[in-house]
Formats: structure tokens, sequence, C-alpha cells
């Protein structure tokens, strides 16, 4: 098979430099080094020109071909360049130094760091991953079954009509699978695909999906980083990159499913409200991610939804009673106790306090564009050949069948948790680190956590107890629903590992 690297990478570039410009304007993001910033830039440039793409086809009936595209694309990159001159000038008017720090020592020169060594070796080997998964996306083309019957065939039908109202969705006689799923990653094959040529039977896009693969680890690295220091962080980032499900399973990176992108999504604008930093900017980065969450797969509404109530909890939570006059800066790893920044991390939102309501507006707003636009989009098209879980579910339904079902789909899904070609001892080792590290997860931060990593299985529960086929839909579903939670999942991982680390005389030398 041809290799198309050019246009893939081209493809995530496309996306990457509006991100890059949205991260400008999130105070919180642009500080981050440049490999933490570009995983978030990827997701919101997916979000914003996604997003963008979706809204003004729909509702301005912009053809979506190469001129549109990258209009929509140069928007946010104009928009953050003018950001970023404004910066410059007011730093420049109020005669700020440049800050300390920015020229130190050569690498060579510092004393050794056993920290910083594994951190590089974990990221080498999740580096070396991810390489192999885009050597795969660009070299052949796309095999998996719901990528080839629904992804790509949706966007080749948005291709070829070039808008999302194509009238193959939109007429009722046609045979289409789940004709009224979200377009958000058939529409980023759409534009990569105008953009670069690259024909209806290529396979270039497939690294816009592999792409998401480094977005996750990179992200879960940066939660975990926050709240659990480096050690920890990369151990756990490492560990889950080797998990063979993460690569090739139905919903991994080398696959067309939109399962991964969803994961990516909600984990980022969680992780972002959960962080707490008092900027409206941040709120809005967060708001784009839940937003692209919603337009991605129908789980993404409920996941949304969530985060943002989440985000209430620490908007609303009382403010710690801070004593001692230590420093104020955030402390990776155990928080120093009776110190400013310890009570800060114990409470789960930074240094910042609590999370201004202004934000969480700003976060808020985004979902609620995306929740329009889904239903005004779906309006005009008759869904068949699709379960239509609104359609036939009531609340009693649930009882006692949400039990009763147990005994059938209780063994397939640990089947699939501890089949060693899926997830090797993932599901071995992540238990017994939350039982071994229970009393760090009484933290704030890691009970909102924990119950976001629970969402996407309660809601699997909840499928499997009203579905006519649970065994079989248990089958095809489960290890996608565990995915959706991976990012929290994996923080709070790091924040009962790290606990382990401290009390097994490990921690002083795994976090220096």
């Amino acid at each position: 098979m041809a290799v198309e690297l050019a246009p893939g990478l081209g493809g995530v570039a496309l996306f990457t430099a509006p991100g890059l410009a949205v991260c400008g304007l999130a105070p919180g993001l642009r500080r981050l080094p440049l490999p933490r910033r570009l995983a978030y830039a990827y997701l919101l440039g997916v979000a914003t020109v996604g997003g963008g793409l979706y809204a003004l086809s729909h509702f301005a009936g912009v053809p979506l071909r190469r001129p549109a595209i990258l209009a929509v694309a140069a928007a946010p990159v104009l928009a953050g360049l003018a950001a970023w001159g404004a910066r410059l000038w007011r730093r420049d008017r109020r005669g700020k130094e440049r800050r300390a720090g920015r020229v130190g020592r050569w690498p060579w020169r510092r004393p050794f760091d056993p920290g910083g060594l594994l951190v590089a070796a974990c990221a080498v080997i999740a580096a070396a991953v991810c390489l192999g998964v885009l050597l795969d996306a660009v070299t052949d083309p796309v095999k998996d079954w719901d990528g080839r019957m629904t992804w790509c065939a949706q966007a080749r039908y948005v291709r070829a009509a070039a808008t999302v109202d194509a009238a193959v969705l939109r007429e009722g006689q046609w045979f289409i699978t789940h004709p009224q799923y979200p377009l958000l990653l058939p529409l980023a094959q759409v534009a990569e695909m105008e953009v670069f040529g690259t024909p209806d039977d290529g396979h270039a896009f497939r690294a816009l999906y592999a792409a998401f693969l480094p977005a996750l680890l990179l992200v879960a690295y940066d939660g975990a980083r926050r709240w659990a220091g480096r050690a920890p962080a990369a151990l756990v980032t490492l560990a889950a990159s080797l998990i063979p499900f993460m690569m090739k399973g139905e919903g991994g990176a080398n696959s067309a499913y939109s399962d991964l992108p969803l994961a990516c999504f909600y984990g980022a604008g969680l992780l972002l409200l959960l962080a707490g930093r008092a900027r409206s900017g941040d709120g809005l980065a967060a708001g784009l991610l839940l937003g692209a969450a919603v337009l991605t797969k129908n789980e993404g509404l409920p996941y949304a939804v969530l985060a943002l109530l989440l985000g209430c909890v620490v908007s609303l939570a009382p403010r710690p009673r801070l004593r001692g006059s230590g420093p104020t800066r955030m402390v990776h790893g155990s928080p120093a106790a009776g110190t400013a920044s310890g009570a800060a991390e114990k409470s789960g939102r930074g240094v910042g306090g609590r999370l201004p309501l202004r934000r969480l507006a700003a976060a808020g707003l985004p979902v609620v564009l995306a929740i329009a636009l889904l239903v005004a989009w779906r309006a005009g098209i008759p869904n068949r050949e699709d379960e239509n879980y609104p359609g036939f579910v009531r609340p009693a339904d649930f009882w006692p069948a949400a039990f009763t079902r147990l005994p059938q789909v209780v063994p397939v899904m640990l089947s699939k948790m501890y089949d060693w070609e899926g997830w090797t001892a993932f599901w071995w080792m992540a238990p017994a680190v939350l039982v071994a590290g229970w009393r760090a997860l009484r933290r704030p931060v890691a009970r909102r956590l924990l119950i976001a990593a629970a969402a996407p299985p309660a809601m699997a529960w909840a499928v499997y107890s009203v579905h006519w086929l649970p065994t079989y839909i248990a089958s095809v579903t489960w290890e996608r629903f565990l995915f959706h939670g991976m990012v929290p999942l994996l923080v709070s991982l790091a924040i009962a590992l790290a606990d382990v680390l401290r009390r097994t005389g490990l921690w002083s030398r795994a976090s220096s």
C-alpha cells in the first residue's frame, strides 16, 4: 500500500495550528510545556475547526470545500496572533522584564535527576508505541468494522454532497446505519481529504485517529503530574501506552472509531474544569472540548453534562481555611501540610481557589451550543437502522433487569477485561493500586475523578439492562465504555500510586 505520510501529517497540522492559537487564549494551557500544550492544541483544533464547519454547513449552507475549510482553520490562528500581539504590547507597556529561569544552565551541568530520567525513559517507550501506530495508519487502509460501516461511510456522503445535510441522510428511503450519529470525526476526515486532495479510498485520514493516542497519554500525564507528581504520572502513562486495546482494539488508535476521540475530549475537558484555574479562557477551552464530546458520539452528551456538574461542585465548594505562610505555588506530589499550596492541593482546586461562576459559564456555553446544533441537525434526519434508545427506554425497564441480568453480562465483561491480548495485566494492576492507595483517594479531586471514570461503565450497565441482546451488546461495547473513562481513571491511579510510593519509602527518590 502507498505511504500517505505527508497528507496524514498535514491533516494533523491542519487542526493543531488553530488549536495552538486557542491554547494561547487560555492562560493555564499557554504556560504548559510544549508537548502537553500540543496535545491540548490538537484536541482544541478538531473541536474548533470541526465544530465550526458543522455549524456553518448546517445553519449557513457553507459548502465543505477547501476555501471554507481553510478560512475556518485560519480564523483561530488570526485571533491567536492578535491576542499574542496584545499581550506583548501590554507587557512592554508595563515594563515587565523577561521571566527569570528562561535562560538556565545547560542540561548536562545540572545535578543527576533520577525522577527526570524515569520520565524520559517512559516518554521514549510511549513515543515508540505512538510512532508505530502512526506508521500503520499511513501505510494501510482502515479495516475495522465500524470505521468502514459508519464513520468513513458518513464522511463519503458528506464529502460528496459538500454538506452535513446530505440528501442520503435526510431521505428515509436510503439504507444508512446510524444516520443520526454525530459527525465531528467524519467532518475532520472530510477537511483533511479536501485540503490535501486525497481520494475517498485513501487512508491518510487514519493519521487523524492515530494522533489521538499521544494526545490522550499527554493529557493524562498532565493531570496526573498536577495531582500526583512526575514519577507516578510517568509510570501510569507508560502502563496505559502498553495496553494492546489502546492501539489495536475496536475503538483504539489504529481504528476509525470515535471512541478514542471521545475519551480525549471528555477527559481533557474534565481535567481543565477540575484544575480550578480562575480564568474564563480556560473555562472556554474546557467547554470547547466538552462540546466536541457532544458532537463526537451519543454518549458524549451525558459525559459533558457530568463534567459540568463536577465543575459546579468545584465552583460552589467552600474555600479552604489556609494556615501557615508557606509558598503559594502548586506542589506536585504530596502537598505540604499547613501551607497555602497544600490546602489548595488537597481541595482539588489548585492555587487559584474556588472556580468562579463566569468561568463555569464560559465552559457551559459551548456545550449548550453543541447540543442545540446536534438537535437542529438531527431534526431533519429520519432515524433508521439504529437502536434508538430514547424511543423505547422507560425508567420502569431498569428494575429489576439491572440486577437480574447481571449473571448474563458480568462473565462477558470480565472475559473482556482479563483478556491478555487486549489488556494484558492492566485490570489486575488497577484495582490493586486503587485499594493500596485508598487513603489518597479520599481527597476531593480524587473522588471527583473516580465519579467521572465510573460514569461510562454505569452507562453501559444501564444499556445492558434494557437491550434485547444484553450479552451480545456487552461483548461489542464493554471495552469501549471502559475506554471512555480512561483519562480520569489514569489520573486516579497516579494519585493512589503516589500514596503507595510515599508510604513504602520510595517517594522521595521517585518524586525528585
